[in-house]
């Protein structure tokens, strides 16, 4: 699979349309940053980190295209484009730590001229893309370390490669242990309404060789009692500075039984994940989707409700959090204390 985003020599962006996956493989051409919101907001790109990348490929197309005269409008003007990119999805916290390094970006360089500011934010979005990848990586790799030969791991959502630039988080974790250890065996949900499980992770094991059985979310509890589950490895949206965690919605009841099951309950977060600012998950934003995602499949009508409630995250509590797996290792029983000293690494 090629990269989910590159930059191309005409400069446009060119994004993996993920809402065709695994029927359909096909890029959308962007060359402009409203096109790039647009991509975000309907999730042909999704997954925290992959979001916050295609932002900062976004930010860079708000400045191109600006001709503003004079440096103060320009100033303001990219900054509103900004806001604008930030705002196009709530809760996943990446996007915003990427809107908040270009802002930082733009007043420590005031006094450049348009030129200079573009190249700049060119730069500037390449390295996060790398920095994600690089990531990435990491995570796989120090997470792998919780498997064990013939382990039996429940995953929620897809957090592979198609949610970041590198392997991934949660999933990423799981290529790199079925690659250490033998007869790995992973049950992935399907993560309704909209099959980011079914579509998406199932697609993604089985072009990396790994023994996936699919599963409807109502199913989860049964399966950790009858199948035996070893483990649950989850990827977050945005972790709050106590350890709360937001992440696609039916974590927390995976979190729940694994808690009365007693196995272990990992989250696989890179630190652009960890919203220092947000105190617990009362603080997070939890993101309401259009209601046609839960009355429609793939355009069909399913049902003719007229009351339809559709939160595309929920939070975890950090007591049902056995560890936080990041880039600078693994964080058990994560808490404020803990998690504060992290700040300094985040870049």
């Amino acid at each position: 699979m090629k990269e989910i985003i590159y930059f191309s020599k005409s400069q446009s962006v060119f994004i993996l349309d993920q809402t065709l996956l695994p029927f359909k493989v096909k890029y959308v051409e962007s060359k402009n940053y409203k096109s790039i919101i647009k991509l975000i907001k309907k999730l042909s790109i999704r997954g925290a980190p992959a979001i916050g990348v295609a932002g900062s490929f976004a930010a860079y197309l708000a400045i191109k295209d600006l001709k503003s005269k004079s440096k103060i409008n320009l100033i303001k003007d990219v900054t509103k484009r900004l806001n604008e990119i930030g705002s196009s999805r709530p809760t996943a916290v990446n996007l915003m730590w990427s809107m908040k390094r270009f802002h930082n970006l733009l007043l420590s360089n005031s006094t450049k001229d348009h030129i200079d500011l573009t190249n700049l934010f060119l730069k500037e979005a390449k390295y996060i893309f790398n920095h994600e990848k690089k990531v990435s990586t990491l995570i796989s790799k120090i997470g792998s370390s919780i498997f064990f030969k013939n382990c039996k791991v429940i995953t929620h959502c897809n957090t592979g490669s198609l949610a970041t630039t590198g392997p991934g988080t949660a999933l990423g974790v799981i290529k790199i242990a079925n690659k250490r250890y033998k007869g790995i065996q992973v049950f992935a949900t399907e993560t309704r309404p909209l099959m980011q499980g079914s579509r998406l992770t199932v697609w993604e094991c089985e072009q990396n060789n790994i023994d996936c059985t699919l599963i409807t979310d109502s199913m989860v509890s049964h399966v950790i009692k009858e199948n035996q589950i070893n483990l649950v490895i989850v990827g977050a949206d945005r972790v709050a500075i106590n350890g709360d965690i937001a992440n696609k919605i039916g974590t927390y009841q995976l979190a729940i039984a694994c808690n009365y099951h007693k196995i272990p309950f990992y989250v696989a977060a890179p630190l652009s994940t960890f919203d220092f600012n947000s105190k617990n998950g009362e603080d997070i934003v939890i993101e309401q989707r259009s209601s046609d995602e839960v009355t429609k499949i793939m355009g069909y009508q399913i049902s003719k409700a007229k009351k339809i409630a559709n939160p595309a995250f929920d939070v975890t509590p950090r007591e049902l959090v056995s560890g936080i797996i990041t880039e600078k290792g693994i964080i058990k029983n994560p808490n404020k204390k803990i998690i504060s000293k992290l700040k300094d690494y985040c870049c």
